[in-house]
C-alpha cells in the first residue's frame, strides 16, 4: 500500500523559522509542500520519511530567506495491483462506486466489478447484489473490502480545472523549483504535484474490484477471515 520514494527539491525556510534547528525547519517545509499532494506516475505523498542529505544554506539577502539543496523520501501512498483494501462506500452511480480510506477517496469499483447478478436502484442511488433471490445492498458508509485492479494517473491542466460550480479554477502557484523524484528501486518521471482542486478529473485515482469472494461489505462475510 505504501511505498517509499526519493525526491531533490531546493527547500526555502522563511526568516521567523531559521530561529529552529536546521533539521527541524527543512522537515516542516518539505512536509508542508509535499504532504497530501500527488505526483504523477508516483502517487499520493503522505509524509517525510527521511532527510537523505542537506547542503549548506544560501540566504537571500533581499529578503532573509535560507534556501537549501536536499535529498529525501517520502511515504507514498501507491497500492498495488491483487492488494486488498479497506474503506467505506461514498456514493454510487450507474458509472459504479466509490469507496474512500479515511485519507484517499478516489477508488472506484466500475459495474464490471461488481458482484453478478446486479441491478443499480435508481430510487436509492444504490446498487444491488441479487444472490439467491435476496437483495444485498451496497448502502453509502458501508465498511467495505476491495482489491486493487489498477491505478491510474493522468495529467490534469491547471486551466482545465472546473470548481464544482463550474467555473474555471485558479491555477495553483508555481513551485520554486521543479523537484526530480524516484521510487525506491523503480525510477519514475514526475510533474509537479497538483492542487487541492474540487476538479471534474483526479489526477490519480484506483481502480478496484468486489466481485470476488470475501470482497465487499464485511457483513457479508461475517466469518471469513481470509483478508484478517
Amino acid at each position: 500500500m505504501f511505498v517509499l520514494a526519493e525526491f531533490k527539491d531546493t527547500i526555502r525556510v522563511m526568516p521567523e523559522d531559521l530561529r529552529k534547528p536546521r533539521e527541524k525547519a527543512i522537515e516542516d517545509e518539505v512536509n508542508a509542500k509535499y504532504a497530501n499532494k500527488v505526483f504523477h506516475n508516483v502517487g499520493l505523498c503522505v509524509c517525510l520519511h527521511e532527510l537523505l542529505h542537506v547542503a549548506d544554506g544560501i540566504v537571500q539577502h533581499t529578503e532573509g530567506s535560507a534556501y537549501y539543496k536536499v535529498r529525501f523520501t517520502m511515504v507514498v501512498f501507491r497500492p498495488f495491483p491483487g492488494e486488498v483494501l479497506v474503506g467505506e462506500i461514498k456514493s454510487s452511480s450507474r458509472d459504479g462506486v466509490r469507496v474512500s480510506t479515511t485519507f484517499f477517496d478516489d477508488i472506484l469499483i466500475p459495474p464490471t466489478f461488481l458482484p453478478t447478478p446486479k441491478s443499480f436502484d435508481e430510487v436509492e442511488q444504490v446498487w444491488v447484489w441479487e444472490y439467491e433471490g435476496q437483495k444485498l445492498y451496497l448502502d453509502a458508509n458501508e465498511t467495505v473490502r476491495v482489491q486493487v485492479q489498477s491505478v491510474e494517473f493522468k495529467e490534469i491542466r491547471p486551466d482545465a480545472a472546473k470548481r464544482g460550480d463550474g467555473k474555471l479554477a485558479a491555477p495553483p502557484a508555481p513551485a520554486q523549483q521543479q523537484p526530480q523524484t524516484s521510487l525506491l528501486g523503480n525510477v519514475a518521471e514526475t510533474s509537479q504535484p497538483q492542487e487541492d482542486l474540487a476538479v471534474v478529473e483526479v489526477p490519480f485515482k484506483v481502480i478496484g474490484d468486489m466481485s470476488g469472494q470475501g470482497l465487499g461489505p464485511l457483513s457479508w462475510w461475517p466469518d471469513d477471515d481470509q483478508y484478517e
